[in-house]
């Protein structure tokens, strides 16, 4: 027996998705709809009430479920808080190590540089001490020469005393005429 119907564009486009979907002929389709139709139940009232129970667990479920995810979701919101909070903190740090180490440098620098100021103090106090010691050695030097030219001087005086005082000795007296003529005879007498 064949029966004829004609469905609506609609109503066919979606017999060919549900076809396509379950893998089957629209054949097979529409025999497969019409023995369910025919040998429909009715569920009884305590399966339709078991039913409403489980529809109605997992409904809390799902409400459970959905408050988890919530939690879950604010959870996750407070550690994305942190984790900025800990990368800016980081950042932070990181730029006061990077300062730091600039100073660090400068004061390398300047260390540095004192240490070669320092050496070069010590080359010129170097130089001083040995410019010093060669003072001090001509200062000697001029000391006993000084001291040896003092004996000598000290020689002559004697010498020349010694030897004033054996002219003098031996000296003649003037005589009158020069006496008169550049007035010592006053000295003479």
């Amino acid at each position: 027996m064949r029966v004829y119907a004609e469905p609506d564009d609609q109503t066919l486009a979606e017999l060919e998705k549900l076809a396509l979907e379950k893998g089957i002929s629209k054949r097979q389709l529409l025999m497969v709809a019409i023995d369910q139709l025919l040998h429909h139940k009715e569920p009884d009232r305590s399966e339709v009430d078991q039913l409403r129970s489980e529809l109605d667990q997992v409904r809390s479920e799902l409400d459970q479920l959905r408050s988890e995810n919530d939690q879950i979701r604010s959870e996750r919101d407070q550690v994305r808080s942190e984790m900025d909070q800990k990368w800016s903190e980081m950042n932070r740090l990181r730029s006061e190590i990077s300062q730091q180490k600039r100073e660090l440098e400068q004061a390398r620098s300047k260390v540095d540089q004192a240490r070669s100021e320092v050496d070069q103090f010590r080359s010129k106090s170097d130089q001083a001490r040995d410019e010093a010691e060669a003072l001090k050695r001509d200062q000697e030097h001029y000391k006993q020469t000084i001291e040896m030219k003092d004996k000598q001087i000290a020689f002559l005086e004697a010498h020349v005393a010694q030897l004033t005082q054996s002219i003098s000795q031996l000296a003649l007296p003037p005589s009158e005429e020069e006496i008169r003529a550049k007035h010592w005879w006053q000295f003479w007498r």
